[in-house]
């Protein structure tokens, strides 16, 4: 487990890097909000195709040469970005990263095998704490490579950063980590269909439909915040990535420490019930900001929501899989979460540039209410046995 929560780790540092640039990326070659929230987008409609694909693939060829496989690409896609200089490469840049993240899937289905389903949310929260650390690392670096002032600042230098820590993140995985599929667990060969509706059960339909959701909703702030920072508090790309860095420290913080605990104490429907409270609070919150205390206090509801909602949802999807479809079943799951990061920036930018700065994060908190309706919906229905 320490093993693969470096490589995560470390490829979610080279996310994180890009992450308080990207808006300003597109902005610098001409684009106003709906396209660079439409550009942003991009990564997760191609990761929404592909995830099912290396899940499937997971668990035919093992959970390693996926996260190997991956991590080069994903190196790869970085290396593009920090040569492109036109709109048309820049999209390219996304659209292969996106087909190349299949790495979440992968690590949870890598998870599933070396858990019982008793420590399953705990081993979610590690891998949900690799990514809190990311983002506090990611963010920080990014922003400090990149500069506060967008209109001067250096795109290249994160991306190649980015670049470099993937690449460690594939040998180191290469190299050091164990296969958890053993051979006789491995399924079928990956059929043409790999995206399994034959899997999805009512109550997990009904945990992915909620997960797609409450992510649409996150994907909405991610994508519009640097904008609205920038046009709110007059924030540059170095003090955006500070603030997701904060943020950041709280989700690991939750992720590492407190998810096992929480969990033997309480059900993991409830603390993902109250996890949608704290993101709609937040979301709140974020909505009527315009000083620095109010940003700290919407950025740590937000924070402690996402860092309770994503392990813990991971846990009751993996937990309704049977062994030998975790990595399909998981994968659908990503997929489903990677349109909806398509569908929540594409609908942000209209909506900030149609509505109002704000109306973005307002809708991103009416989301929490269906999506609490469909989790309790869901564990009204019992485990199979």
């Amino acid at each position: 487990m320490a093993i693969l929560f470096l490589i995560v780790f470390l490829d979610l540092v080279g996310f994180g890097l890009v992450i308080p640039l990207l808006p300003f990326y597109v902005q610098r070659v001409g684009e106003g909000p709906e396209v660079i929230t439409a550009v942003l987008g991009l990564y997760s409609l191609a990761q929404f195709a592909a995830a099912p694909m290396w899940g499937r693939l997971s668990d035919r060829y093992g959970r390693k040469p996926i996260l190997v496989v991956t991590s080069f690409g994903y190196a790869g896609s970085f290396l593009l970005l920090a040569v492109a200089d036109t709109l048309p490469l820049l999209i390219a840049s996304r659209v292969f990263g996106g087909l190349m993240a299949g790495n979440l899937a992968a690590a949870q289905a890598y998870v599933s095998d070396v858990t019982t389903p008793e420590t399953r949310a705990k081993g979610m929260g590690l891998i949900g704490a690799a990514f809190g650390l990311g983002f506090v690392f990611g963010p920080a670096i990014g922003g400090i490579l990149g500069g506060d002032d967008p209109a001067t600042a250096n795109y290249a230098a994160p991306a190649l950063a980015a670049a470099a820590l993937t690449t460690v993140a594939a040998l180191g995985a290469m190299v050091f980590l164990k296969e958890s599929l053993a051979p006789e667990r491995r399924g079928l060969p990956v059929p043409r269909g790999y995206l399994r509706l034959d899997l999805m059960t009512a109550p997990l339909v009904m945990l992915i439909a909620s997960g797609f959701l409450v992510i649409a909703g996150w994907a909405q702030f991610e994508t519009i915040f640097g904008l609205w920072a920038n046009a709110v508090l007059d924030y540059g790309p170095r003090r955006v990535g500070f603030v997701l860095t904060f943020m950041g420290v709280i989700s690991a913080i939750i992720q590492a420490g407190l998810i096992g605990p929480l969990t033997r104490r309480f059900p993991e429907a409830s603390i993902a019930g109250v996890s949608l409270l704290l993101l709609a609070a937040g979301y709140l919150t974020l909505a009527a900001t315009d000083r620095l205390f109010l940003l700290v206090v919407a950025g740590s509801l937000l924070a402690i929501g996402t860092a309770l909602f994503t392990p813990t949802l991971s846990s009751l999807i993996s937990k309704r899989a049977s062994a030998t479809d975790q990595g399909a079943v998981l994968g659908a799951y990503q997929s489903a979460t990677a349109l909806a990061r398509f569908a929540g920036p594409a609908v942000a930018g209209a909506v900030y540039t149609g509505l109002g700065r704000s109306e973005p994060f307002l809708l991103a908190a009416s989301l929490a209410i269906p999506a609490a309706g469909l989790l309790a919906a869901a564990a009204r229905h019992k485990f199979p046995k």
